[in-house]
């Protein structure tokens, strides 16, 4: 459905307006169909991102830095979604040996077991994006990387 539709607004001043409304439309659509998905198996988005940023790491740890770099959303409290992940068993966090100022963060197997969870489940949420072809979701993709410089 075009923006102008889901917003009740018969047009824009120019196509750069129409393109700032329909990204943020749009985020808040994706975000729409990924909360529910996310909280059906106990987690955030930010806590699925560093879960999967510390499987691809496996078996070797993550400083605290690294994390926050490698981030989707940057504004996140790192601190405060390692402690949840660790209150739930699926990281843990230890002092570097090597240098005493540094925090190495793991995932545990039960992180793992949660990451093959949402791995096994996420057909599911992807189908939801199927309304575009594989060639025009590259397409977008490329597009968005572009925009961002």
């Amino acid at each position: 459905m075009r923006i102008e539709d889901e917003i009740h607004q018969q047009e824009f001043k120019d196509d750069y307006r129409r393109l700032l409304a329909n990204l943020l439309f749009t985020n808040n659509w994706v975000n729409q169909q990924l909360l529910p998905f996310f909280k059906e198996l106990g987690l955030t988005l930010q806590q699925h991102n560093v879960l999967s940023i510390l499987r691809g790491q496996h078996p070797k740890p993550v400083c605290f830095g690294d994390i926050q770099n490698r981030m989707v959303d940057r504004n996140s409290n790192v601190t405060r979604l390692i402690d949840k992940l660790i209150e739930k068993g699926y990281a843990t966090r230890d002092i570097c040996s090597s240098n005493r100022r540094m925090i190495e963060v793991r995932i545990t197997e039960k992180g793992m077991q949660k990451l093959k969870q949402v791995d096994e489940k996420s057909p599911e949420l992807f189908a939801r994006f199927h309304n575009l072809s594989k060639e025009e979701a590259v397409l977008v993709s490329d597009l968005l990387d572009k925009l961002r410089g």
